[in-house]
């Protein structure tokens, strides 16, 4: 028997999915037909093809050469390059560490002899280094130097000292040791005046406005900004640590201050090199003493590196005539020398009392006093005449 159904089941309506990519294909094709029509405005033909050029892309006018060619104008970008002056307050103190009282007599170039340099020895009581010039302004060497300048402009030394320099230091210090007394043995050489190689060739002195050499009551002058002149002094200092210097000290590291009669213009001088900026003394000098500073830096600790200031204003700060300036050089250099006398000497310990972070600044800060021995300092320097010699090491009353 049939069984009776109270419910019938509706009918299904068949989905069809493949509608589904068709109209999103449509779609696709709907998007690509109004971008084309609306993009036509964009497009610029060539013969090199068709480009579509956006909005942004180019300015409104265009500009069509010879050839048919759509030539696209952008927007103009100004762009200025900057160069402004190295700032040295920067520079880190890493000079001074070992150094320790210096206490010498002064030795010229005319008394580079070796029965005056033993004399010299003996008479050192009170004292316990000699400082022997051994590159006096006139640029002659007092030894046979390998250096590039020195060998292409036979700057080195013709004489007999020149190549028995090394042996003299030696049996100077064997004297020394005969007493019972340890000898410390620096050099002094001038860096910025030199008559001999500013005369060989004008490539390396400091000219005028007028094209000559520059020339003082000093000596000749050389280009401090000079890269061959900065190598030169570096190669020297190099060579005397080699002969057995415990310390080299540099003189002479400054620019000239030029003034001409009242009423004329100042002296404009010309330089060897081209700069980014403007050439002045600061720059000229600080830039010389971190350029030998650097080349040197890979000294030993018993190989200490000095330098000379020359001014009053130098002492705490630039001075923007002359270009030193000791609070850069202490960082750099292990002492600082200074001409001075017995009456002022103590205010110029005050000046660069601050710029000293490493070691002592009576250890740093050298007077150099003319018959005269400033006790009170832990270090000075005396330059002295044939008639003092027979009482140094007695004091001053």
């Amino acid at each position: 028997m049939a069984r009776n159904q109270e419910f019938y089941k509706g009918s299904r309506k068949k989905r069809n999915y493949a509608i589904v990519p068709f109209v999103i294909v449509l779609g696709l094709l709907a998007v690509i037909v109004v971008l084309f029509y609306s993009m036509q405005k964009y497009a610029v033909i060539s013969k090199d093809g068709v480009d579509v050029l956006l909005p942004g892309m180019e300015r409104e006018e265009t500009t069509i050469d010879s050839e048919g060619n759509v030539v696209r104008v952008f927007d103009e970008v100004t762009t200025e390059l900057v160069f402004t002056e190295p700032d040295y307050s920067r520079v880190t103190a890493t000079a001074g560490r070992y150094a320790t009282p210096i206490k010498a007599i002064f030795v010229g170039a005319d008394e580079l002899k070796r029965d005056l340099l033993l004399k010299y020895e003996e008479r050192l009581n009170d004292g316990n280094a000699l400082i022997l010039e051994m590159k006096p302004r006139t640029g002659r060497l007092m030894w046979q130097s390998e250096s590039d300048l020195a060998v292409s402009y036979g700057i080195g030394s013709s004489s007999d000292l020149g190549s028995t320099m090394a042996p003299i230091l030696t049996e100077m210090r064997e004297a020394a040791a005969a007493r019972n007394h340890e000898i410390y043995l620096a050099a002094q050489i001038s860096c910025c005046i030199d008559d001999v190689l500013a005369s060989r060739s004008d490539k390396f002195a400091l000219r005028t406005d007028y094209g000559a050499n520059y020339t003082d009551d000093n000596g000749t002058w050389l280009d401090p900004y000079n890269v061959d002149v900065r190598h030169y002094i570096a190669q020297l200092v190099q060579e005397l640590f080699d002969m057995g210097f415990d310390e080299v000290i540099l003189a002479d590291l400054l620019h000239p201050t030029a003034t001409r009669e009242e009423g004329e213009d100042p002296v404009v001088f010309q330089y060897s090199r081209e700069m980014s900026t403007t050439p002045n003394p600061v720059t000229a000098v600080c830039g010389f003493a971190v350029y030998v500073a650097d080349e040197l830096s890979g000294r030993t600790r018993n190989q200490r590196l000095s330098v000379y200031v020359d001014s009053a204003p130098a002492l705490v700060r630039n001075d923007t005539d002359n270009g030193q300036n000791a609070v850069l050089f202490l960082k750099l250099y292990d002492r600082v020398y200074y001409r001075t006398d017995r009456y002022v000497y103590s205010y110029n310990l005050e000046d660069v009392q601050g710029s000293v972070t490493i070691g002592k600044a009576q250890d740093r800060f050298v007077p150099v006093v003319i018959n005269y021995l400033p006790h009170e300092n832990s270090s000075w320097v005396l330059i002295d005449t044939e008639t003092d010699m027979a009482t140094f090491g007695q004091t001053d009353e």
